[in-house]
């Protein structure tokens, strides 16, 4: 499952490895806030392996940790001329 979290609160340890984040809709202004009690920023939603090979072959809508919300991301767009 994800995690929403901001850059300056990028989840750690017990419920990861989380290995990329993705934008939600209309990221920065979106409705998605980090997860910290104390944070009100714009929150990126963090994946985990199985999920963000999901989005790369296209998936855009994923569930929460606790169920309670789905969050949905830009497409993802591959990444040429490197």
């Amino acid at each position: 499952m994800a995690l929403v979290r901001c850059r300056e609160h990028p989840p750690k340890g017990r419920d990861g490895p989380y290995v990329e984040s993705v934008k939600p809709i209309g990221y920065p202004d979106t409705a998605a806030v980090c997860g910290r009690p104390e944070c009100e920023n714009p929150g990126l939603l963090w994946l985990k392996k199985n999920d963000a090979k999901a989005w790369r072959e296209g998936q855009t809508v994923f569930g929460v940790h606790t169920h309670t919300v789905k969050i949905k991301v830009e497409r993802h767009q591959p990444r040429t001329g490197w």
